[in-house]
């Protein structure tokens, strides 16, 4: 039974969710890469990071997407996380690709109640792609298997990426 009802209530924040998503054509205020870090103190984390908003009239920002891009100690590739917003179709697997070029497809991982999240690997091909492309296209599909498209400037990616590295 309970369930039943989170699947319900899941559902309906998902539809509320995907309102925003076709009109990400207005989306504003997306500035160049950042980077942030974090640490105990011994180890530093750092992440480039880009995110875009949508400007909504007497409500503020919604966020449509955000990306990370690191570089774990520990690993010999960079790893992406993506945070999307509630009310995907999460049958259909998310596409990533720099500007007209091939998409990779991952599958959604999770969704919490700020959003849904992707992680993958970046190969060295799309890696050397986003340091010389103009935008990084995250498609999802709405409820209705629409596909919807977010683009996020790669500008300052390379050297917010350079700056994680070290």
């Amino acid at each position: 039974m309970f369930s039943i009802q989170r699947r319900w209530l899941l559902a309906t924040l998902a539809v509320a969710g995907m309102a925003a998503l076709p009109h990400a054509a207005q989306a504003q205020d997306v500035a160049a890469w950042r980077v942030e870090c974090t640490g105990d103190g011994k180890i530093l984390d750092c992440r480039a990071v880009q995110q875009l908003f949508q400007r909504i009239p007497n409500q503020g920002d919604r966020l449509l997407a955000a990306v990370l891009v690191r570089q774990p100690r520990d690993a010999k590739t960079a790893q992406m996380t993506i945070q999307l917003p509630l009310g995907l179709n999460l049958t259909e697997a998310v596409q990533v690709k720099v500007d007209g070029g091939p998409p990779e497809r991952q599958p959604i991982q999770t969704c919490t109640n700020i959003g849904c999240f992707v992680q993958m690997a970046i190969n060295e091909k799309l890696l050397a792609s986003m340091r010389t492309g103009k935008d990084l296209k995250v498609i999802v599909q709405d409820p209705n298997k629409k596909p919807v498209e977010v683009s996020l400037p790669l500008l300052g990616f390379g050297l917010a990426y350079d700056k994680v590295k070290s």
